[in-house]
């Protein structure tokens, strides 16, 4: 009897040893393996700040995941980026622009296709068809908008007053000519718009989509407006810089690698407008020291269509080679729909896409009324999406050498025309032959 006992008791002890060394190796196998994330985006110092600060704080509740922030300016992030995937360095979460989408996607699925993605990050939030429309080529999802951008006016509303300008009238072209006309008889050092760039590519397009009704370049490789059309725009341009209108471009090349908030003459008060996004506006509110209000982009009243540029602020996109997949969607759902990341983001990226995260800005005051508003009255003259080749990088990079030649009087607006329509039919010949 005691043998048995014996017996038993050693039965006993010998499965609570076990049951303890299992139960230790699935709490040690539980456990999860340490992963480093790469984080890359642009912006200014808002974003990178906030950006920073919602980094910590997710790594703090995921002690096992380290993500190494990639960030700067906007300039030379594109080229970089594609170095980095041709060579399969490139982060793990990536912000790209939108412009990029259909470049990026001909060139094969370098990213998660976020189509498939709805078991790891909740999307309920966001406007299907803005995604579907912005983020997409056909079925592929190579990203999801961080916000909802447009482009605008910001005006300095202290000196638009103090010239006794307007701010809330209904902006088109010949309105800007009259306005920017007498803010010079106000004061000759003082112009009504000011943009980089890239801006007048934007005016270029816009203002040929309001003539013409459509896209840039059409689908089939031709271009969409006539020689009359650019020389209409060119010469809109010289005459703004003439009349002063605009500052310069010997003035404003300067500053093209910034934003206002980063420019000495739109921080002195020299200008009454810039020309941006509406995902800008946080940044250049926080660092002017004059009141800051905003208008509609310029709409003529015949346009056959308004034109405006509406899009995402950037996309978030997921390296498709990526070792940690998994552990990047996480991030990313945190990102978008976690209400600490979303108070600590804010509005760094535009006007959040995600519906739950502008109603809880807007409930705690931290949405700025300014940014919903200038969304607000440029969404309703949309000019919709635009197609592959109006995006092309290429393609922008020739109509802004020529604005530049325009611009620094160097060809007449009918010569450059010409030779500007010239040089895109030969690009266009060639992405057609490479296709």
């Amino acid at each position: 009897m005691k043998k048995s006992v014996k017996r038993i008791m050693v039965v006993c002890i010998l499965a609570i040893l076990t049951l303890s060394i299992v139960g230790g190796l699935s709490i040690q196998a539980a456990k999860p393996k340490k992963v480093q994330l790469r984080f890359s985006w642009w912006g200014n110092d808002a974003r990178h700040k906030a950006t920073l600060k919602a980094i910590e704080l997710y790594t703090k509740k995921n002690p096992h995941v380290e993500i190494m922030a990639e960030y700067g300016g906007f300039g030379t992030y594109y080229q970089k980026l594609l170095t980095q995937l041709a060579g399969r360095t490139a982060a793990d979460i990536i912000q790209i622009d939108y412009k990029w989408v259909n470049d990026l996607a001909s060139q094969g699925k370098l990213f998660v296709d976020m189509s498939k993605m709805s078991n790891k990050i909740d999307m309920s939030g966001f406007d299907k068809k803005f995604v579907k429309d912005q983020c997409a080529v056909g079925d592929y999802i190579l990203g999801l908008p961080t916000g909802i951008s447009v482009l605008g006016l910001i005006g300095n509303d202290s000196l638009l007053k103090e010239a006794g300008i307007n701010i809330d009238q209904d902006w088109d072209w010949d309105k800007i000519i009259e306005e920017g006309v007498k803010l010079q008889k106000f004061d000759k050092n003082k112009h009504l718009l000011y943009m980089k760039t890239i801006h007048y590519y934007y005016l270029t397009k816009v203002m040929l989509k309001q003539k013409t009704g459509t896209d840039f370049i059409n689908d089939d490789y031709t271009l969409a407006f006539t020689k009359k059309d650019l020389v209409d725009v060119f010469s809109y341009i010289r005459k703004m810089i003439d009349l002063g209108v605009v500052p310069p471009l010997e003035e404003t090349v300067l500053f093209d690698g910034g934003d206002p908030d980063q420019n000495p003459n739109w921080l002195q008060g020299q200008y009454a407008f810039n020309s941006n996004q509406a995902s800008k506006l946080a940044a250049i509110i926080g660092a002017s020291k004059f009141d800051i209000d905003v208008a509609r982009y310029p709409v003529p009243k015949n346009a056959k269509n308004p034109g405006l540029i509406t899009s995402p602020a950037q996309i978030l996109t997921i390296n498709k080679n990526s070792d940690h997949i998994d552990e990047a969607a996480k991030f990313v759902n945190w990102f978008f729909n976690d209400p600490e990341a979303i108070l600590t983001l804010r509005d760094t990226r535009g006007l959040p896409a995600v519906k739950k995260a502008r109603e809880i800005l807007m409930k705690e005051n931290l949405l700025d009324e300014r940014v919903v508003r200038m969304v607000d009255v440029t969404l309703p003259f949309s000019g919709g999406a635009e197609n592959a080749l109006s995006l092309n990088q290429e393609i922008e990079t020739i109509v802004e050498d020529y604005i530049h030649q325009v611009g620094f009087k160097k060809l007449t607006p009918e010569k450059a025309a010409d030779n500007m329509m010239k040089d895109l039919n030969y690009k266009l010949q060639e992405l057609k032959s490479a296709k």
